[in-house]
């Protein structure tokens, strides 16, 4: 049994009202909630053996198959790709979370979103990139522009479509999608035009608006913030997505959270910012708190049965289609 369907046998009947159910299998059913009721008030009752369990079953989650490639000189710079359909196919670039800090494009990504988005016709690729401290959070971004520069020079001999880019992130590395996607010097500087970005799709992501971390998200997430950038204003806006979010931007966004307060308040910031320069974005809440919901997210999407799937495949049809 892979992760994911390892993880949806935990939730029990799929029938049962809210309160019927535990944490846990609330958030491998992971229902859509609408309306004002995405700003409910959350518990959080994860043990630490529950948040073991749960980065046990991501690490050892490893998508099979692929070709992999280096993009730069370090030995973090390697990538792995899977090819789409035909050549004309759009690429999903998937960006792993990890505060910045930990994790690999293969242990911290979830495999069943890959063989999914492979059976729709994208091409799909996942990047590793330097961790914190030694680097700044700022020259992993651009690391990644990077390994976006090297597949766009790359891309006729790989089989995919360079002018339909779609970058994918999970936690931390969904900061790093955004902010790409909102504050083009990154992409600049590896030669690579922001309107080749069709899309940028946020799993869970944090740090939209970093300076308002410390209020919306106080513990863990607000200190993973201030260990990757510190504490200067100025260096928190420059890598605010929701303070980039100024045109040009990429041409669509899909933020689908998991039920953390403060990050769902700062992706409808994101959200309302986006469409004030005119840029297509849609926000999605799905049941799980806290982490539980955060590796729910990571772990169960691409899996038919669990509802941000639908939403993502939909989204997707519109947006970025594989066949134009």
């Amino acid at each position: 049994m892979d992760a994911s369907n390892s993880v949806a046998a935990e939730s029990g009947s799929s029938s049962c009202s809210s309160s019927d159910l535990t944490q846990i299998e609330r958030a491998a059913r992971g229902k859509e909630i609408t309306g004002l009721d995405i700003f409910r008030p959350t518990t959080d009752t994860m043990t630490a053996d529950r948040v073991q369990t749960l980065m046990s079953m991501m690490n050892t989650d490893q998508p099979a198959g692929g070709e992999d490639l280096i993009y730069g000189p370090s030995d973090a710079h390697q990538l792995r790709y899977w090819k789409g359909r035909s050549p004309n196919a759009p690429i999903i670039l998937f960006i792993h979370g990890g505060s910045w800090r930990v994790g690999s494009h293969l242990d911290s990504i979830g495999s069943t979103k890959v063989g999914h988005l492979l059976k729709k016709g994208y091409s799909f690729a996942t990047v590793n990139y330097t961790l914190i401290p030694k680097v700044t959070v700022a020259e992993q971004v651009q690391e990644v522009a990077d390994s976006v520069g090297y597949l766009t020079r790359n891309a006729a001999k790989l089989g995919f479509d360079h002018s339909r880019i779609i970058l994918m992130g999970h936690s931390s590395g969904a900061h790093t999608a955004t902010l790409l996607g909102t504050d083009a010097s990154y992409l600049d500087r590896a030669g690579v035009a922001i309107h080749n970005i069709r899309a940028v799709i946020s799993l869970d992501g944090s740090n939209y608006n970093a300076m308002a971390e410390v209020l919306d998200s106080p513990g863990p997430v607000a200190e993973n913030m201030m260990a990757g950038l510190g504490r200067d204003p100025e260096i928190l806006r420059a890598m605010s997505p929701t303070y980039n979010a100024r045109a040009p931007n990429a041409n669509a966004f899909l933020l689908l959270q998991a039920e953390r307060q403060g990050d769902i308040r700062q992706a409808e910031e994101l959200k309302l910012a986006l469409k004030a320069a005119g840029t297509s974005a849609d926000l999605h809440v799905f049941e799980g708190e806290s982490f539980e919901g955060h590796m729910q997210m990571l772990l169960r999407l691409g899996d038919k049965e669990y509802p941000a799937t639908v939403v993502l495949d939909d989204w997707l049809k519109n947006h970025v289609p594989v066949s134009e």
